[in-house]
């Protein structure tokens, strides 16, 4: 491709940042360097709109991700959820950490019981109501041990070098429950013990009870486990004593149930109530006596409004594409009544001017029912198989149109990308027809109906680039996606690298001419040509504009219409051999053009054997519909950067182009120290065979997505 070398003109507005043109005034006969862009009266509704819609030359906003393997056993991070989190754990960390404790909050290794099958018992999804939002289960928590200690993560819980570091995560986990208002007092021994079958947790939706919207129950076995109860509960008195909590026996259902009662916490002023009996041969356990009750009258009557019985659980339970391995960990999620729940538990309320989750529902996002499935674990080729579904009604509405992943033969990224990548991740979205299904949300974001305006306004704004974004950029957008990440050494908060790379249909290379004349008019902008490629560098590094303001009565919320710094302080992109290329770092996007034109090169991240084992394993689980997603993730590659950050306690510093998001959704503050600290965790390099590759496939079928995801065995 010829460079077409023009001077870096500076002397327009600039296009995503919207500088007052010279001369325009306020209401008050004053500048003011947030009063206009593209001509339009610059609200800060308009202003977030039109960040968003140039958002894709900037990537300042997250890929979105399916549901994949390490998402499915954040049960733990749901459970403590009301304290907010600062960082995250490495993802085969969450993961090792997630497996140890779904179900029943905390279960890790130790002890085996003995597999013995007890009498059989009510299944927890029997027990629980139709209403329950979210629930995990351990149909046979011997079987899970057993299986568990065979996988790779298993063999690093058992770790010698691991031990003090579980056992300050699991304490972690205790304090966080204990602070959303479940003071359970359960340990990983009390389980491990305790359980003689199935370990179940869930999160009821109780809308009518305005204080408390929500209960926690657990269901665990106990059947032949007297000695190991009496244990618990004499810990569970001591544990209650030292907080100086009460305890009241109460006689409900013929039964004597505990009720433990903690003082209020100062910070939120919340009781923390925790509920114990001991029924039938399972011990029950919950954060009301309402609760209690139900699972006692379940027990002996069974009920016809229980999760198992409804219609969505029963609908997606028949979606899981599952094989004729018992499944070790099974879920199941309502995501929006979920969202809500977790609201409602946190007791914080969203100081945004825009309710996320009411515009989502408000825009049909409850078309999407539900999410389920089960975990295997040993397999003969696999330590964890993950199956499940997310189920979505045939028809929806325009907003949820955007989610439209069409199935593709394959997904194979751009030959040219690094040997050394760590992670490689490919989806088909059809974005030229879904950006203009855009416009509900946008609009309810706004509060107005301005989609279709700002679109004009940034096509036709005489100080602006003046790009036509349905004619000079929608239709030049292919369907193929492709996050790349690369770890540089030495480990630094800035060693990740990434890369979105997405497939062009322009062949006439028009994006060429248009991403000229942006850099035109974007202040701190710079070019930079290696042969016939071009690489367009952007800086969001500026300094403040000093502005006065006298007796301005909308002053006193100029907080509230601040904008919010740009995601990233640098960027760049470039097109390559027919793909447009961003990348958080754009000093790496020279390296990428050498890469390219070196075609002695080409595919050799493809030939690697891992890669060629984890593309074996996705070629069996594909259907003949094809694939939407994608995923190979070289764990001993990518987890490295998070985990010597975590060990040396600078992981809140992390730059990553995912850090820099979580930051932004999660209003973490980056200035305070790590919450948990992996002091105790050996060197990476000590463990690094522990991190076995992993992979991903999804499809999508008529009413949702299918989705497989791995994590390979060793040979």
């Amino acid at each position: 491709m010829k460079c077409q070398k023009e001077p870096n003109e500076q002397t327009m507005t600039r296009f995503s940042q919207g500088l007052t043109p010279q001369g325009k005034t306020d209401s008050h006969g004053l500048r003011s360097p947030q009063s206009v862009r593209f001509g339009i009266r610059y609200t800060l509704g308009k202003r977030k709109a039109i960040r968003f819609l140039t958002s894709l030359s900037r990537m300042e906003i997250p890929t979105v991700r399916p549901i994949r393997c390490t998402a499915l056993f954040q049960m733990s991070s749901i459970l403590g959820s009301s304290i907010r989190p600062r960082f995250q754990l490495p993802s085969t960390l969450r993961l090792a950490t997630g497996i140890r404790l779904v179900g029943c909050a905390i279960l890790a290794t130790g002890a085996m019981i003995p597999w013995v099958r007890a009498e059989e018992l009510p299944k927890a999804a029997d027990l629980l109501p139709a209403s329950t939002q979210a629930f995990a289960t351990l149909p046979n928590s011997a079987g899970f041990l057993k299986n568990w200690k065979q996988t790779q993560l298993g063999q690093l819980a058992d770790d010698p070098q691991m031990t003090e570091f579980w056992s300050n995560q699991q304490e972690e986990i205790r304090r966080r429950l204990a602070s959303a208002g479940w003071q359970l007092s359960l340990k990983v021994e009390d389980l491990e013990n305790l359980c003689s079958g199935q370990a179940a947790l869930g999160l009821i939706s109780r809308p009518e009870t305005t204080e408390k919207p929500f209960s926690l129950a657990l269901i665990i076995d106990v059947a032949d486990r007297q000695d190991s109860l009496d244990k618990f509960f004499q810990r569970v008195n001591s544990d209650m004593e030292s907080q100086k909590g009460s305890l009241k026996k109460i006689e409900s259902k013929g039964l004597e149930v505990k009720h433990y009662s903690i003082p209020k916490l100062t910070s939120d002023g919340r009781a923390r109530d925790s509920y114990f009996a001991v029924s039938k041969d399972q011990l029950l356990i919950a954060d009301d006596l309402r609760s209690i009750e139900e699972l006692i009258d379940a027990q002996a009557t069974p009920r016809q409004d229980s999760l198992s019985k409804s219609d969505l659980y029963t609908k997606i339970q028949s979606r899981i594409a599952r094989d004729e391995h018992e499944a070790e960990v099974e879920y199941f999620v309502q995501p929006l009544g979920l969202g809500k729940l977790l609201r409602s538990i946190s007791a914080q309320k969203s100081k945004k001017q825009v309710d996320l989750l009411k515009l989502l529902e408000d825009q049909g996002f409850g078309a999407i029912n539900a999410a389920a499935g089960s975990v295997q674990m040993a397999k003969e080729d696999l330590d964890m198989h993950h199956q499940g579904f997310i189920l979505r009604e045939e028809e929806v509405p325009e907003s949820v149109q955007i989610l439209d992943f069409p199935n593709q033969d394959a997904l194979v990224p751009p030959p040219w990308i690094s040997s050394a990548s760590a992670s490689v991740m490919g989806f088909s979205w059809n974005f030229s027809e879904a950006f203009p299904k855009l416009r509900g949300i946008v609009d309810a974001y706004i509060g107005d109906e301005q989609f279709d305006e700002i679109l004009e306004q940034i096509k036709n704004d005489p100080q602006g680039p003046q790009i036509d974004i349905r004619k000079e950029i929608l239709p030049f957008i292919g369907q193929e996606f492709y996050t790349v990440t690369e770890i540089i050494e030495p480990i630094t908060p800035d060693s990740k690298r990434s890369l979105i790379c997405i497939k062009l249909n322009d062949p006439e290379n028009k994006l060429y001419n248009v991403l000229n004349r942006y850099s035109k008019s974007e202040p701190g902008s710079s070019l930079e040509d290696v042969g016939d490629y071009r690489i367009w560098k952007f800086s969001n590094e500026e300094e403040e504009e000093e502005v006065i303001e006298f007796n301005n009565p909308g002053s006193k919320n100029q907080k509230e219409e601040e904008e919010e710094k740009p995601l990233l302080s640098k960027w760049g992109v470039c097109i390559v051999n027919g793909y447009f290329v961003f990348a958080s770092n754009p000093d790496s996007l020279v390296q990428v053009i050498e890469n390219a034109k070196n075609e002695a090169i080409h595919g050799d991240f493809e030939k690697q054997e891992n890669v060629q084992l984890v593309r074996t394993m996705q070629s069996k689980l594909l259907s003949q519909s094809g694939q939407c997603f994608s995923e190979i993730d070289l764990a001993d590659r990518s987890a490295e950067m998070q985990y010597e950050l975590f060990r040396q306690g600078m992981l809140p510093q992390s730059r990553s182009l995912m850090a820099l998001i979580a930051e932004r959704v999660l209003k973490t503050d980056k200035s305070k120290p790590q919450e948990l600290q992996g002091n105790k965790l050996p060197p990476f390099e000590q463990v690094k065979h522990f991190f076995t590759p992993r992979g991903l496939v999804v499809r999508t079928e008529k009413d949702g997505w299918g989705i497989d995801a791995f994590i390979l065995g060793k040979k």
